[in-house]
């Protein structure tokens, strides 16, 4: 309920203030386990996810904005959990491996943080994204956020199709093995931020 009321008013506040544009809502796959991974540029990314993608996310998001008490109790209410960048913890890869176990969707940034430019790196994404969905089975959707978020400028959200790494499922790969399934995804990214 608490999702849903919060998902109308942020999609009021950022029709008032940005020309928002959402392409590729279609390639969502409605039911099931799905992890949905973003560039990341901007600190309304999540938000702009969140209000925007049909499915309600679960995101992971920076230990540190747990620490703010209120933050953290409302952030947990919406369904994120959090994730200490510098050295991951069991709890949370089992935390995000449970929330895909469940059908629901997972929201990530293939970077792992925010990054300076809003051009893509392929060469900097994180290989948590194809941990993830080679261990659960669930399908990566990409999507490219593309706009800087001044007032009344354009801003695209552009979801591709959903990309299944069948043949790795269940699999604990290795290093280089998870390496190329990221850099497929990053690749992807890259495609639908620069249209």
């Amino acid at each position: 309920m608490l999702y849903k009321f919060g998902r109308l008013i942020l999609r009021l506040l950022f029709h008032t203030f940005y020309d928002i544009e959402v392409i590729g809502s279609d390639n969502l796959p409605v039911t099931g386990s799905v992890i949905v991974c973003a560039n990341h540029s901007s600190l309304l990314d999540p938000v702009l996810l969140g209000a925007f993608i049909k499915r309600p996310l679960c995101f992971m998001a920076k230990q540190e904005l747990f620490n703010f008490k209120p933050l953290g109790a409302l952030l947990t209410a919406l369904g994120a959990f959090p994730v200490n960048r510098e050295a991951v913890e069991i709890t949370t890869l089992k935390r995000a491996l449970d929330i895909l176990k469940n059908a629901q969707v997972m929201g990530i940034f293939s970077q792992g943080g925010r990054m300076d430019t809003v051009e893509v790196d392929v060469e900097a994404g994180k290989a948590g994204v194809a941990l993830f969905a080679t261990r659960s089975s669930s399908p990566v959707v990409p999507v490219g956020i593309k706009g800087s978020f001044r007032p009344f400028t354009k801003v695209t959200v552009r979801l591709g199709e959903p990309i299944y790494f069948e043949e790795h499922y269940g699999k604990k790969l290795r290093t280089p093995e998870l390496a190329v399934l990221t850099k497929k995804i990053m690749v992807e990214i890259k495609t639908l931020a620069s249209k």
